[in-house]
């Protein structure tokens, strides 16, 4: 079941490129940083950075590297990434609240920041700025109409991308198809997620407690969706 959803979110999400809204935005924080490697957070099947427009936007800086990690890996995610120089995984348990101090770099989270309560949720910041690494998160799930109304129509995303899939697995198509529990699995989440998203306001809210940062929050236009998103950047920050 949860390789059946993370399978489907990772299609839909490189298929669709649901996070090219807020790409740009989020590669100038990264650029203004300084940054030589992303840690992506919470990566679970891969998210937006193994899809062809933002390996093709790493492929531009060929300095930048990308390390995937989560608290609970994914058995399938280094097969995903291909012989691609610039992305890579880590195999051992990455807690986004503390994060090991040989992981530094650029910290990205996608579609995972409303899964953590407000106390664990600052945690991640403090973290990240206790390190003086730059930080960005962003969803595609919101408490909108428009998130609420796109979300109801994933069932019917999954049944069309599911024979698209790769790797082909046979459980896939039974728990999709014949037993739906994929379908109903990721509209559940999904519906929760958006009562669960905060909203660019109470991202900032959350960010108060850190004026050393500069932060910037939104929904980013451009697509059928608009991802919310929090940025922030060292105000004191030089290169090394």
């Amino acid at each position: 079941m949860r390789h059946g959803a993370t399978d489907y979110l990772e299609a839909i999400t490189s298929r669709a490129d649901i996070y090219r809204p807020v790409q740009e935005e989020i590669f100038r924080a990264i650029d203004d940083c300084g940054a030589a490697r992303v840690v992506d957070l919470c990566s679970g099947g891969g998210g937006p950075w193994l899809s062809p427009r933002w390996r093709s936007a790493l492929a531009e800086r060929g300095r930048l590297k990308v390390l995937l990690t989560d608290k609970f890996p994914s058995d399938v995610l280094c097969s995903r990434l291909g012989a691609d120089p610039q992305l890579n995984c880590v195999r051992s348990s990455v807690d986004a609240a503390c994060v090991p101090d040989q992981l530094r770099g650029f910290r990205t989270i996608f579609s995972s920041f409303h899964h953590f309560p407000d106390t664990v949720a600052c945690a991640i910041l403090a973290d990240a700025v206790r390190c003086g690494d730059g930080f960005a998160m962003a969803e595609v799930t919101s408490r909108t109409l428009r998130g609420f109304a796109i979300i109801s129509l994933m069932p019917i995303f999954v049944w069309i991308l599911t024979p698209r899939m790769r790797p082909f697995r046979w459980s896939r198509l039974l728990l999709t198809y014949l037993v739906p529990l994929i379908p109903l699995v990721v509209l559940w989440d999904g519906l929760v997620s958006c009562c669960r998203t905060r909203t660019p306001q109470e991202l900032l809210a959350l960010a108060t407690g850190f004026p050393e940062y500069e932060w910037s929050a939104g929904y980013a236009r451009g697509n059928w969706l608009a991802p919310v998103f929090l940025i922030g950047r060292p105000k004191d920050f030089s290169p090394s």
